[in-house]
């Protein structure tokens, strides 16, 4: 392993859409970004506008493809829908208050990883293809990146670094940048440093 090398990311969460503002369970389902939402981004923009030269990536759903175009507008994107938020199924467009009566809610609210929505995804195989890109991107030992995606990706994404498990608990903001730098050593990667962009300093850990 070629321990000492570093990457530096830039995890976005897409633009708010209209689901979010309502709290619906919002996967797989191909809504676009709410009309105005993408102001939120324009201090965002600004900021990457010096990381011009990073190769930028996104889930292939559209409020993710708005959001990227908006904040990466002349630069290549490349799509990978492994970066999708995790798939809720039939509970899709469903609200807690719509499903807190059922069993298998409670059910999956306990034990998410290993059950899963009907006709959705477990959080395991949810886990298995973020972790999947995740690999593949270090592979090609990148420098530093954007990518553009969704809350649960970005949870993933760093608690993979952070080697926590965490998952719930991790930050994933609308109109800000998630910048983690992660450091491959023996034991594997792991985070050096984690904060949200644009900020006044502080940093996440």
């Amino acid at each position: 392993m070629e321990s000492g090398r570093t990457v530096q990311l830039f995890l976005i969460r897409h633009g708010l859409t209209q689901w979010n503002t309502e709290r619906r369970y919002l996967g797989h389902s191909d809504l676009p970004v709410s009309s105005g939402s993408l102001e939120e981004y324009i201090q965002l923009k600004t900021f990457l506008h010096k990381y011009s030269t990073v190769n930028v990536y996104s889930s292939d759903l559209l409020r993710c493809r708005e959001t990227a175009a908006f904040l990466f507008p002349h630069q290549p994107v490349t799509y990978d829908a492994r970066l999708r938020e995790l798939h809720f199924g039939e509970w899709e467009g469903r609200t807690y208050e719509d499903l807190k009566h059922c069993s298998m809610y409670s059910s999956w609210l306990d034990n998410w990883e290993s059950t899963g929505p009907p006709g959705g995804e477990t959080g395991v195989s949810f886990q298995n293809r973020v972790t999947s890109f995740l690999k593949e991107f270090l592979a090609g030992k990148p420098d530093a990146a954007a990518i553009v995606t969704h809350g649960g990706v970005i949870r993933q994404i760093v608690s993979s670094f952070l080697n926590t498990p965490e998952f719930w608990h991790i930050s994933a903001p609308f109109g800000k940048a998630v910048a983690i730098r992660a450091e491959e050593r023996e034991e594997g990667w792991t985070c050096i440093s984690l904060s949200e962009e644009p900020t006044a300093g502080k940093e996440l850990m």
